[in-house]
């Protein structure tokens, strides 16, 4: 690792990040009751199909965690990697600004994600920093019978190229397919854990922050005075996003122009009639006048990944 890039780790605390971990996790229990419900169905007729779904859902699954975490932290990918891209991909996405990011994720997912469990597993652990318990021997096993019934299972086993001598008794039965995806199940659920205990405090609640403080420097828009998290009218249970409507018609006869037009911004994806109730349109400033550009990238950014944060969805991370 260069000298540039351990400076940027070591500063990195500061950074917002895109990254809500409820949600990967909920992503990854998606899955998981997938393999689980097909576990419970397979029979003689359909444990081989089973099994092979049940490895794509496993693979998916660990290449969906990379992905995200990743593109919230990329200073884990290798500063080695070199992307290749084609003039029209520049062309086709130039007002992409993570088009470039996001290639090079993928580029790095599909390097390791060839339907080898074990080295993928291996450099998950790697790149996030993660330690999993699992049999490496029966790992392999896993991916080995996959491959094999993706590939090479018709009834003549080849035999017809390599001659009757490429017979072998490894067989794959129902009892060996349940014990298999009994252990990815295992190891979904350790890394499910893992997960929990290295990234739980990176929640809505705290993106939501994160991102508000990011926008305002202004004490007349601190977040603790603007921002309530209540209990949902649906579902007492549940916190959701509210606002202090009173203490936001107080600031917004102080606020600049540009700040005014950041908080009209992020209030319209809380509901698309409340900026009437503290601007008139006369108020917003163009968007050329607007000097910090970066924020307009930034809150688009959140909200392409997260769209739903302001308008009713569970907030976790509140209290």
């Amino acid at each position: 690792m260069n000298i540039r890039k351990k400076q940027f780790e070591k500063g990195s605390e500061n950074i917002m990040r895109v990254f809500v971990c409820e949600e990967l996790i909920n992503d990854l229990r998606v899955n998981f009751e997938k393999i689980k419900d097909m576990f419970g169905q397979m029979n003689k007729q359909n444990y081989e199909a089973f099994f092979v779904y049940s490895f794509a859902l496993f693979e998916s699954s660990i290449c969906e965690v990379l992905r995200r975490i990743l593109a919230a932290f990329p200073e884990k990918l290798s500063d080695e990697k070199q992307l290749k891209l084609k003039y029209s991909d520049i062309l086709n996405n130039i007002y992409s600004s993570n088009y470039i990011l996001y290639s090079i994720i993928d580029a790095e997912i599909k390097s390791i994600s060839k339907g080898d469990a074990v080295a993928l597993l291996q450099k998950m652990q790697k790149l996030i920093s993660i330690e999993l318990s699992f049999n490496k021997n029966v790992i392999d096993e896993v991916s080995k019978y996959r491959n094999k019934l993706a590939h090479d299972n018709t009834v003549s086993k080849r035999e017809y190229i390599l001659g009757s001598g490429s017979r072998n008794n490894d067989s794959f039965s129902l009892e060996k397919a349940k014990t298999l995806i009994g252990v990815l199940m295992n190891v979904l659920s350790d890394l499910e854990l893992s997960l929990k205990n290295k990234y739980q405090k990176y929640t809505k609640y705290k993106l939501i922050k994160d991102l508000w403080e990011e926008i305002f420097e202004t004490p007349l828009l601190k977040f603790e005075d603007c921002i309530e998290i209540r209990k949902s009218t649906m579902d007492r249970k549940m916190d959701v996003v509210g606002l202090n409507f009173e203490h936001l018609k107080r600031a917004t006869q102080s606020i600049s122009s540009g700040e005014k037009f950041f908080l009209a911004f992020l209030l319209h994806q809380y509901s698309c009639s409340i900026n009437d109730q503290f601007f008139k349109f006369r108020d917003i400033p163009g968007l050329v006048s607007v000097t910090s550009k970066k924020n307009i990238n930034k809150i688009l950014h959140v909200f392409d990944i997260y769209p739903n944060l302001f308008n009713g969805v569970h907030i976790d991370g509140a209290t």
